[in-house]
């Protein structure tokens, strides 16, 4: 009975998924997707590809930058792996199980409490929230009539929390730390497992309030503004390899409002969320809907492929390293059973 509210979520974010892909197959005439995508020019791809590597790397260093608060001497290549792994989870396997792998999975890579690492992701999310906003502000200045008003409405709701969020947490750390544990003092004081929950609680205030530091914040804010503007270069070469004439701001609106859609329930790998609000992003300024469908086709590939890869590859890597490691320290034996 426990796995019920979570196939419910499953289901949930499947059937949203169909609603949205039907939103976008809709009139669409699929041989002229087909044979836009045929002529894509290779050239403009393999820079999309770069840039989405540099944009990872600029992931990966922010949030190693979040972790070394708790471990200083924490190198860098420790946290790729469990980054690209999460990406890759996060692509293939429902319910983001690749952020619970990211959480709980890699503690002896990462060396830091559990309550850090899970601080550290909601700090990223807040983030690339702020800055997905800012971009979706400034692109959609052209075009605000062609998105549904619901949109906008839960996007800049969702953006309001942060802010209050981050404030909150900038300035009085110590005072919602304190009101937290006096609630788990109240709710669970005669349980064992109660030390450990204010201990915890502890950890994740401490690094959400990593932006209490101003060079920390502007160092982490303005990576967060590189991985984006690097995402964005992504859309942009994807448009400039199919040959779509549309006004500059349309590969960045595309790129906020596919990501944003993103939040909603879906499918792994956002299938159908994705691919329609990042139609739509080349629709509201004028593009037709079949090259906007094989533009969002494109895009999605582009960005799935490549990180999911790399993903995989880093996971099974580090697994045969371990294996081969264990292997390694075990003592030799001869045919007696005798160590040698």
């Amino acid at each position: 009975m426990r796995g019920l509210p979570r196939w419910g979520r499953v289901i949930a974010g499947f059937a949203i998924a169909a609603l949205f892909l039907v939103l976008l197959a809709r009139s669409i005439d699929w041989s002229e997707v087909r044979q836009i995508l045929a002529g894509a020019a290779w050239p403009p791809l393999a820079l999309a590809v770069l840039a989405l590597g540099a944009d990872m790397g600029a992931r990966i260093t922010r949030w190693w930058l979040m972790l070394r608060a708790a471990q200083p001497d924490l190198p860098w290549t420790s946290c790729a792996r469990p980054f690209l792994g999460s990406l890759a989870l996060n692509n293939t396997v429902p319910l983001r199980a690749g952020d619970v792998v990211r959480v709980f999975g890699f503690r002896r890579t990462l060396r830091a409490p559990t309550a850090h690492v899970l601080g550290t992701l909601v700090l990223e999310r807040m983030l690339d929230l702020l800055v997905l906003l800012a971009i979706l502000s400034v692109s959609v200045l052209g075009a605000a009539g062609a998105f549904p008003r619901p949109f906008f409405v839960l996007a800049y709701v969702a953006g309001a929390a942060c802010v209050a969020a981050v404030g909150a947490i900038t300035l009085a750390p110590r005072s919602i730390t304190s009101a937290v544990q006096w609630v788990v003092a109240r709710l669970f004081a005669r349980r064992r497992w109660a030390l450990s929950i204010h201990q915890a609680v502890d950890q994740l205030t401490q690094s959400l309030a990593l932006l209490r530091s101003p060079v920390r914040a502007l160092g982490l804010l303005g990576l967060s503004i590189v991985a984006w503007v690097l995402e964005g270069l992504v859309f942009a070469c994807v448009l400039w390899s199919l040959q779509i004439q549309v006004p500059w701001p349309a590969a960045w609106l595309s790129l906020a409002a596919a990501t944003l859609a993103t939040l909603l329930p879906s499918s792994p790998g956002y299938v159908g969320t994705f691919d329609y609000f990042a139609s739509l992003g080349l629709t509201a300024y004028g593009a037709a809907p079949a090259p906007a469908a094989a533009f969002a086709v494109l895009a999605h590939l582009v960005l799935w492929l490549p990180v999911t890869a790399a993903g995989f590859a880093v996971l099974l890597l580090g697994r045969h390293r371990s294996v081969t490691s264990r292997v390694a320290a075990r003592p030799a034996t001869d045919r007696s059973g005798v160590v040698t």
